[in-house]
């Protein structure tokens, strides 16, 4: 009797297989005075305007526009105009919410959207 290697595997319907794993590149010490090699850097794309956002047409960036302007007009406002900014701001990231949640369950979901009916206490 002998071990078999990890990548060897034994699957009812096809018999015994053998394949070839995917590796991780080795580690190993760093040298004195050796330096990590420089990444590439991702640039992050800059947010669109308010009226690039209304020229585009998508309402999600439209209410993100609108988000940023809000919270750069904030700090020079004082008493109601402020606490009417706050709130504007409050429906916005709400809305904002709820939109990027709607997106990520439609597509993906594995959850049906079904109208409730009646149980007949069967289905145990």
């Amino acid at each position: 009797w002998r071990p078999l290697p990890p990548t060897f595997f034994s699957c009812p319907d096809m018999g015994h297989q053998e394949v070839v794993m995917a590796g991780a590149t080795p580690l190993r010490a760093v040298k004195s005075g050796e330096k990590p090699p420089r990444r590439a850097r991702v640039k992050a794309a800059k947010p669109k305007t308010l009226v690039e956002a209304i020229e585009g047409g998508d309402y999600l960036e439209i209410l993100e526009a609108q988000r940023r302007d809000v919270v750069a007009a904030l700090p020079a406002e004082k008493g109601p105009a402020k606490a009417a900014l706050h709130r504007q701001l409050s429906i916005l990231s709400k809305e904002i919410r709820d939109l990027k949640e709607a997106a990520v369950d439609g597509e993906g979901s594995v959850v049906a959207n079904t109208e409730d009916e009646a149980w007949d206490g069967t289905g145990y």
